[in-house]
């Protein structure tokens, strides 16, 4: 009998699907609205090929960085618009002058992102800046394998869970680089649109396009903004402006189950490069700037030096060897998964309760949250104060 990995670990990665031959598994969502692999039974051979793909049920080797970057793109429009450094364009850029094919996460306009292709500058423009939501590459699984068989060099960006999927389906492919990105968690798409169309109904307005780090709000301040067709943002909101989505994912109340269980979220990387923002730069070293618009970048293969010299000779970006442990140190995801607080158990329950309704669900994690925090200062008050409350409670 198949079996794939437990769902509190299950990362939705794909690569149990791409690789059947009979087309026996799907991805399906749950009450809660999270993907995860249902086989049919019917048509299932049992040849197990699923689960010796799986990089759960068989991990991928990491490898602990050999040196440490802060950098940033040297076109300051780039860097400007981009997440951090901007970096990661940088390096779609300089790839494709190399013969690549690129490979990013992209938006649709359902504001579902998946993992596209890209041969040319005009094609890169969707793969720009942070998409804080979960995104599939299952369309590009099969394409990859395709470009690899013709000897055709491929970058791929994505974060972790996926990249050690396509290091487990594609092993040991000369051609291949792998680029992971620090990351926090993923939150299910369907949040993320509920969110929206909640917004497009309160506001009166149609969203078109989205960022989750608006750059006229600077990138560093998280704004998850809305634009109408004219381009012009009719909402844009920070976690302290009170945006339920920005709540949610910054808190780490809203990912997927697997993410607080992350076996990638360690200093041995899956990627032959890292990148992420610089949150510990200068805890180690004096630095003379500061971590605006700065990336980490943590070199872990040889396979992925080899590229990052190439790029850091070229002029394209700034680069300052740092500390490897201060880049480690200073980001709690280079060292272990998000935690579960009492307000992820919250969400765990009422979003199954509100049949996955994102807002009602986190309006009652929020409430609930709040009077935790009054009864916890309630508990502070001296004794003398609490019977005086108490008392013109009774009086009323």
């Amino acid at each position: 009998m198949i079996q794939l990995a437990e769902h509190d670990l299950c990362t939705g990665c794909g690569a149990c699907m791409a690789v059947c031959a009979h087309d026996s598994i799907t991805m399906q969502s749950d009450a809660a609205g999270v993907l995860y692999p249902v086989i049919n039974t019917n048509i299932c051979k049992e040849c197990h090929l699923c689960e010796s793909r799986c990089p759960i049920l068989k991990p991928v080797e990491g490898h602990r960085p050999r040196k440490s970057y802060a950098c940033w793109n040297n076109i300051d429009s780039e860097r400007n618009t981009s997440a951090s450094g901007g970096i990661a364009i940088a390096f779609y850029e300089d790839a494709l002058k190399k013969g690549y094919v690129c490979v990013g996460a992209s938006q649709n306009e359902d504001f579902t992102v998946t993992h596209k292709l890209a041969c040319s500058s005009v094609e890169l423009k969707p793969f720009k800046n942070s998409k804080y939501v979960f995104s599939n590459a299952y369309e590009v699984f099969t394409k990859v394998k395709v470009l690899l068989k013709e000897g055709q060099k491929v970058i791929i960006i994505g974060i972790p869970c996926q990249i050690a999927a396509f290091r487990r389906l594609f092993p040991n492919k000369e051609h291949l680089l792998l680029v992971d990105i620090v990351c926090h968690g993923s939150t299910p798409v369907a949040y993320l649109q509920q969110h929206i169309a909640s917004l497009e109904q309160s506001l009166g307005y149609k969203a078109c396009r989205m960022s989750f780090r608006a750059p006229e709000k600077g990138t560093s301040t998280y704004h998850f903004t809305l634009y109408d067709e004219d381009g012009i943002p009719f909402y844009s909101k920070r976690s302290a402006d009170g945006d339920s989505y920005n709540i949610g994912f910054h808190r780490s109340i809203s990912y997927r189950e697997n993410c607080y269980h992350c076996q990638f979220s360690c200093p041995e990387r899956v990627g032959d490069i890292t990148l992420g923002d610089y949150h510990g730069l200068g805890i180690l070293e004096p630095c003379s700037y500061s971590q605006e618009e700065v990336s980490v970048m943590l070199i872990n293969t040889e396979k992925g030096e080899q590229f990052a010299n190439e790029l850091i000779s070229s002029g394209a970006i700034h680069a300052d060897i740092r500390p490897i442990e201060e880049a480690i140190q200073g980001d709690l995801q280079l060292q272990r998964p998000s935690p579960k607080t009492s307000q992820r158990y919250d969400f765990e329950h009422f979003i199954v309760q509100n049949h996955m309704d994102f807002e009602k669900t986190m309006t009652k994690v929020l409430a609930l949250q709040q009077r935790r925090e009054a009864i916890a200062r309630y508990k502070e008050l001296p004794n003398r104060v609490v019977r005086k409350i108490l008392k013109l409670l009774e009086l009323r």
